[in-house]
């Protein structure tokens, strides 16, 4: 069964160390672990926190997703359009944009961000999705662990994606943030998609990362999609059961058909001390790339095989052939 995931930090793992490779297990999407888990599609998000060196981050980051299916052209290859090549042997990878602030610096003039953004997809071809912030509030607003909502900055930035085929992605916003984005796509009828790239459900699992029925609810109408997060902290305190209860809850308030996965794999140990003795931050049985197979074997107790496939890579495809459409 093809596997289609919304989002890895592979790049930012690659890009923060001199000497790290896509063979190395630590971020739990290596080549092998990508390869053994049956991975087709692969999102690769662009990851930076909002400082001084975000811009420069991202732009190695692109420069090694430029570079992949070049080192390693019998593994990798570049997604060229929205659709899922089920029948190629190579992983196909496409960009994805989680900050904004890695366009753009604080105190640069906004139009950095857009002619930098027309370059990326110039080079990389089509970025599939882009969030304003990461857990802080930045010039374009706020992030889940702030109040913060939309700013001007922010309205600027969703008007020049306004038809250019990039989803805005809700999963690392605050509240108030995806209210007033999903508020001014209405108010300026624009033509931008939200999905929540890598988040869960708050009534499972009350985490300010995991999305509200509301918000979940007007990506499901708006036609977006929401990636299963696999990060524990995020699925819930009670192993397996919490991953079952995620996938029901999105059956039970009628979203099943908009539900995909976007493990969220990353290295645990790049992040900060304070929250080392949460490692590892995966379940061990799905603890990496390679256990796809395991999860579905697990699901496959409660759920129909047609069900399975629609999660696993279905439901996916069909979401990009609704954004075709649109364009």
């Amino acid at each position: 069964m093809p596997i289609a995931d919304l989002h890895c930090d592979l790049l930012a793992y690659l890009a923060s160390e001199e000497g790290r490779t896509i063979f190395d297990p630590d971020p739990h999407c290596s080549l092998p672990q990508l390869q053994e888990g049956g991975v087709n599609l692969q999102t690769l998000a662009i990851y930076t926190e909002t400082g001084k060196k975000s811009v420069a981050l991202a732009e190695k980051q692109f420069t090694i997703f430029r570079t992949l299916p070049k080192l390693y052209p019998e593994a990798f290859a570049h997604l060229q359009e929205l659709k899922i090549p089920t029948r190629s042997k190579k992983i196909h990878i496409v960009a994805a944009i989680e900050n904004a602030s890695g366009l753009c610096g604080e105190g640069e003039n906004l139009e950095n961000a857009f002619t930098r953004l027309d370059q990326y997809r110039e080079s990389a071809g089509p970025l599939l999705y882009l969030s304003l912030t990461w857990n802080q509030e930045n010039r374009f607003g706020g992030g889940n662990q702030s109040k913060a909502g939309l700013k001007v900055d922010g309205e600027r930035m969703l008007d020049y994606l306004d038809g250019s085929g990039i989803s805005i992605d809700l999963s690392h916003t605050s509240d108030a943030l995806a209210s007033d984005i999903l508020n001014y796509l209405d108010k300026k009828r624009l033509s931008i998609t939200p999905i929540a790239s890598h988040s869960n459900f708050r009534k499972i699992c009350n985490h300010p990362r995991n999305l509200t029925d509301e918000i979940a609810k007007e990506i499901f109408d708006r036609g977006g999609v929401i990636g299963l997060n696999f990060f524990k902290m995020f699925v819930g305190k009670t192993f397996p059961d919490d991953f079952m209860r995620q996938v029901d809850y999105a059956r039970s308030i009628g979203g099943f058909r908009h539900l995909c996965l976007g493990a969220d794999y990353f290295y645990d140990k790049d992040f900060p001390l304070i929250l080392q003795p949460f490692v590892p931050f995966f379940y061990p049985p799905f603890g990496d790339a390679s256990t796809y197979p395991a999860f579905f074997a697990y699901l496959n107790e409660r759920f129909t095989q047609a069900e399975l496939k629609k999660l696993a890579y279905q439901n996916l495809a069909s979401f990009f052939l609704r954004e075709r459409k649109k364009r």
